[in-house]
Formats: structure tokens, sequence, C-alpha cells
């Protein structure tokens, strides 16, 4: 917008234009007035100024000590902090650096000190030194579990101390402190008047002439205000005024300003107009494109330009927050999705461990009624042994899953041919696939093809790919499996014309507990483990797997590339010579559980063994004082004197200190089998045990 010419750009000058016209023109009817006016006007303006000055001054220093103890407050509260009382081994490398940022709170430097619950330093910043008075005083009020602050006399000027405690809601007394301190010459209050504290002592330190500084609670009983550095005095003789000449030339001057003011203003208040105006379209609309006019005097056109920046870093933080919404949002679902997906799992675990308990439960039953020799009591047999084989399944896929994911599997890398692997995996996978009717076709290269792998592991990666292709081809469907060389890959393919996967699908198919859609039938049964084992074990072997498909009712392909031996091929192992057969033995079995020690039992007096059973570790300790034991079964969880205590019991007495022992227990883990061999046990079984291993275990009773 275009001003006149002969006005300055700047509104200052011309305000100060403006009044020295007014002043010229007014100059010879006032200048009776004007002297004793001035006078009086200037005493009453020094003495407000002044109190505005201390009061601007007093504000200033309080907005200093509140951002200082809101800073320390914060900084006690901060998780870095938490983390470094605990950390002992890695605050080092994060203490220093975090502390070192904190130098200054609104340019006032800050010494830093942060220790534990007795005052003793963990870590400060670069600039930080306390004496220890200073110290002796953060370890007497530390335990007051609240902020604290006092000032020390220093030569170099006095310091005001403040500790900031850490509390938590576990506990009732702080776990460390913040111990800070400033300077008080760094909380500048002016060049014209100065700092002061405690109580009113002094002549002149009246609150008429000081003025109290708002400070937060932790500083307020130091009483902080400010004083004007020389006070101020003002005295001034005045005349008697000439009351006539005094209001004939006010009135008159004052019909002169009131006429010209009223015409400046317009003039002057042109651009201001113009910025309220778009302030309230502003206040109206929303942040939009919309932007303050520039232009006019210096003084709004810069106003304008802060107002215009402001608007744009609003603008900008905007979007960042539209940004953090949509980020939250995607975390709200993928958190609801993970939910769901937990959900889906128990409810499958418990369809899936219900499952086999049907059959078992009424196998037993029926066991109950059948007569001896009834070709039902076999069949009914293999029933349970079937589904308690399935139920063990359910439990190692779980403990596999709970192992990799803590990283607790090791393998036991040899080299291999992948041929043997598609041999031991399609055999174990056999009964499933021709119980659906599947064909099932490999294709083998005509050169080995060989990896360095565990071949236990690798044959469940390829055993669980071949069921997933069962389970999820409708009977009757084709089932590949193919081994290829692929540069320095090797490469192994489970291929299917079954239900296919559907794109929704595909990110998340190597997740836990994902699945493909099914009914309510759940025909093709699981936990959704499976795919989720197969990554994981493969990534063991530094190899990778994916999954491809053409969409539903499509199939699916499973690829797995693992790293390609070159080398040439090791000699085949050995086949095993046969185990002889164990001669009986006699035999303690400690089980507090009836029903499993009277079954275990039966199965070894098949055996030709003779066992004796006690459910609880008391009755076994008398027994074996009492009679020759060849082998103690101990499980682990008994009450009062568990599997461990008992053994190491056992070991004690000369009679049985180099008996066999072997434990059985529901947990498998790798401390659980260090407990049990610091305990004296020679082998660890993980429950349900088979009767098969327990008893080749029993050839080794030491003659």
């Amino acid at each position: 917008m275009r001003t006149a010419s002969w006005l300055p750009s700047s509104l200052v000058r011309r305000y100060a234009l403006a009044t020295a016209g007014l002043a010229a023109a007014a100059l010879v009817m006032t200048s009776l007035a004007s002297w004793w006016l001035i006078r009086q006007q200037h005493h009453e303006a020094v003495i407000q100024l002044a109190n505005g000055e201390r009061q601007h001054q007093a504000a200033a220093v309080g907005n200093d000590l509140r951002a200082i103890s809101t800073r320390m407050a914060e900084i006690a509260a901060s998780t870095i902090l938490a983390t470094g009382l605990v950390d002992s081994a890695g605050r080092e490398t994060y203490l220093g650096p975090f502390l070192n940022g904190i130098r200054q709170v609104n340019g006032i430097p800050v010494q830093l000190s942060f220790t534990d619950y007795r005052g003793t330093e963990i870590a400060s910043n670069d600039n930080s030194s306390f004496n220890a008075d200073q110290l002796a005083w953060l370890r007497e009020n530390i335990e007051q579990a609240r902020p604290v602050a006092t000032i020390f006399p220093s030569p170099n000027g006095d310091e005001l101390v403040a500790l900031e405690p850490m509390r938590y809601a576990r506990t009732s007394s702080p776990e460390g402190a913040v111990l800070y301190k400033v300077k008080l010459p760094d909380l500048d209050a002016g060049p014209t008047a100065r700092l002061m504290w405690g109580p009113r002592v002094l002549e002149g330190d009246s609150p008429d002439v000081t003025a109290d500084v708002p400070s937060p609670p932790v500083f307020r009983h130091l009483a902080f205000r400010v004083r004007d550095r020389a006070g101020a005095r003002i005295a001034a003789d005045s005349p008697d005024p000439p009351y006539f000449h005094i209001a004939v030339v006010s009135g008159a001057l004052m019909a002169i300003v009131v006429i010209a003011g009223l015409n400046l203003a317009r003039v002057l208040t042109k651009d201001l107009r113009r910025l309220e105006s778009f302030s309230t379209q502003l206040l109206d609309g929303d942040l939009g494109t919309g932007r303050a006019p520039e232009g006019g005097s210096a003084e709004v056109d810069a106003l304008a330009r802060s107002i215009n920046g402001m608007l744009d870093r609003l603008s900008q933080q905007r979007v960042a927050l539209l940004g953090e919404q949509d980020k939250l949002t995607r975390l709200t679902s993928e958190l609801q999705a993970a939910n769901r997906r937990k959900d889906d799992f128990l409810a499958m675990l418990g369809h899936e461990l219900r499952n086999p308990l049907a059959p078992i439960s009424a196998g037993a039953q029926l066991l109950e009624k059948l007569p001896p020799g009834d070709p039902r009591v076999k069949r009914t047999s293999e029933v349970i042994t079937r589904q308690v084989g399935q139920m063990t399944k359910i439990v190692n896929d779980l403990l596999d899953v709970s192992r990799v994911t803590r990283g607790l599997i090791t393998l036991e890398r040899t080299p291999l041919d992948l041929a043997s692997v598609v041999a031991a995996a399609t055999e174990q996978a056999r009964p499933l696939i021709e119980s659906r009717g599947h064909v099932l076709k490999t294709f083998l290269p005509v050169e080995p093809v060989r990896v360095i792998g565990d071949t236990a592991r690798l044959v469940q990666v390829l055993g669980n790919l071949l069921t997933n292709a069962a389970k999820y081809t409708p009977n009757g469907g084709r089932i590949d499996v193919r081994v290829a060389a692929d540069g320095t890959d090797a490469l192994l393919q489970v291929s299917d014309n079954g239900m296919g996967i559907t794109p929704e699908l595909m990110p998340e198919i190597f997740d836990l507990f994902t699945q493909g859609s099914r009914g309510v039938d759940r025909g093709q049964g699981g936990l959704g483990l499976g795919l989720a084992l197969v990554k994981s074990l493969v990534e063991l072997h530094g190899g990778s797997v994916r999954a491809d498909s053409a969409g539903t009712d499509r199939g699916a392909t499973l690829s797995v590339r693992l790293p390609r031996l070159n080398a040439p091929a090791s000699a085949e192992p050995a086949h095993p010579i046969p185990a002889a057969p164990v001669p009986p033995r006699r035999i303690v079995l400690v089980d507090d559980n009836a029903d499993a020690a009277r079954t275990l039992s039966d199965c070894l007096a098949l055996e030709g063994h003779s066992v004796e059973i006690f459910n609880d570790g008391p009755s076994a300790l008398d027994f074996a004082a009492r009679e020759a034991v060849d082998a103690f079964v101990l499980d682990i969880g008994l009450p009062g004197m568990d599997g461990n205590e008992l053994a190491r019991r056992l070991r004690a007495r000369p009679a049985t200190a180099h008996t066999l022992m072997i434990a059985l227990s529901g947990y498998g883990q790798a401390a659980d089998l260090e407990r049990s061999t610091a305990a004296g046990f020679d082998h660890h079984l993980v429950k349900p045990a088979d009767p098969d291993v327990l008893n080749g275990l029993l050839a080794d009773v030491r003659g």
C-alpha cells in the first residue's frame, strides 16, 4: 500500500513529527504552565517508572527461577536418570552426555549433579563444583523427599543451591536426587537494581522501594526481592502556578490536540487497522493459507512479517501433528490386530488341547470296562498313544517358539545332503498326506545339494511346510517338493494346489499365531506356529523363506533358501547298533501324582523291572535306607522336599552315592537342567517321558 511521500517510513518518527508540530504551535501558549506541570508529572512518573521497572525486573528474575525449578523437576523425572540408578554398567555412556547438555537454563549457567539416595554423586555436567558444606546439606535434606533450596555464601558471589528428589510410586523415600546450584550474580536484576533475599533488616529495605520476586514454592522461603541501587529521591520546589493562564492555555491546547489527534490517529493507525482486520478474519477462520498484509510503516511491516512467520510455523506443526496422528492410528490398528491374534491363539489353543483330551478321556473310561484280551484294548491304547503324541507336539511347538524368540536354540551344524532331509520329512508327514488322499511328488537333482545345518531342525522345517500344505489343500490335492542348486544357494520348495494365500494375509503369513481363514469346523487344526517356526529356524541357518500365491484357491509355493556347501561329501554316519536288552532293575519311583506314577510303573513292570512307588521324599529316603536300589526316578515338583533336595540327600549317603538317578519334570529349560545336574541327577527327562527312552537309560545302572 502506497503512503504519502512526505511521511517517514518509521511509525516512531511519524509520531515524533506530529508531536513536534503540535509542540511548536502550542509552545508560546503553554510555556508558563508547562514548567510546573512537567515538574510535577516528572516526579510522579519517575516514581511510577521506578516501581514498574522494579516489578518488571522482579518478574524477570521470577521467570528465571521458575524455569530453573521446572527444568530440574523434568530432569529428575526423566527415564534416563531412572535407568542410570539401576544400570551401573552402562550409565557412563549416556548420563555424562545427557547432563552435559544441560549447562544453562534461560541463559543462566547451572551446575548439576545426579546422586543416589545417600547423596553419593553418580554423574554431573562438566562445569559442576559443589563444596563439602553443600554436599553435607544435600545428605541432611534428601530424606525430606521434597524440593529444598538454600543460599551459601561465596567469595565470588552467593550461590543458590537446591535439590530435586527422584520419587517413584513404589517407594516413600527418594531413590536419588538432582543437586543444582546457580550463582546469584547470574540472576541479573538489571543495571539499576540489585537482588536481595532474607529478612528485611536493613534501613531502606521497605516494601515501598523493593519489589518481591514471584518465586516458585521451592525458593519462596528465601524472600527474593529487587531494590533500586541508589534509591529514588525526587524533590522539587514549585512557585504558585498561574491558575487562570493555565486554565485558558490548557483549554485551548486541549481543543487543538483533540481535533488534530483525531485526524492524525486516522492517518497513523491505518496500517494497524489493517492488521486488526486480518486478525479478526484469522480468528473467525483457520490457519489456512491466509497471511497478514505486509507494507506500510517499518514497525507494522516487521510485525506483519513476524505474524506470518508464526503462522508458517503453526502450519508446519499442524502438518506434523496430523502425521503423528496417522502414526498413532497405524500403531493402534497394529495393537488391535495383535490383540485379535492373541485372542484367536487362545481360542485355538483351547480347541487343540480339547481335541486329543476327548479321545484320551473316552479311551481311559473304555479301558476300565473292557475285559483283558479284548482286541479293542489294543486299538484304544493306540488311540490314546496317538492323541498323547499330538498333545506333546503342541507343547513342543510352544516350547520351540519360546526358545527361538529368546535365542535359546542351539544348532548342531553338520554337512548334509538335502535329499536326506526330504526323505525324513516326507516320511514324517506321509500319514497326514495319505489320510487326505494327496499325491506327493519329489523332484531331486542328479548331483547332491549340500548345506551345513542341523538335520533335526531342517527336517522340522520341511515337515512343517508339508503339514501346512496338506492341511490347506482339499482332499485329493497335489503337493510337490523340489530341491535345486541356485548359484550359491540351495533351494527347497514346497508347492500345492490348495486354498492359496490371500493378498491381505501375505504380509503377515510368517507372524506368530497367523492362519488362513477357516470356519467353525476348524478342519485344518493347528495353532499358527508352524510358519513362524520355519522362518525363525531358517534364519538361524543363515537362510531366508518366502511365500508366493496367485490368490485364493490358486495354490501356494513356499521357498527356503540356504547357503550352499560346495565341499565334498563326508562319510555318512554308520547305522546305530541295536541296544542290548536291559536286565531287570529294582527301581524307586517318586511322584506325587498317583495316576502318573502307577501308569509309568506298569510300563516299567512290563519290561521286567521291579518298581516301588512313593508319593513324597521322606518315604523314599526311609525305604532306600533299608533296601538296595538300582535306580531312582524322581519327580522334581514334589510337595515339601522337592526332587532336587531328595537327590542331594540320596547322594550324601554312601549306599546311594553312585546310584543312577533320573529326574522327571514338566520344565525343560537350560536353567532347569542345570539345577537338576547340580543336585546330582544323571539324566533329566521332560514329562510326559517316553517309557522306551526311560528303559534305555536304565542300562546305565552302575555295577
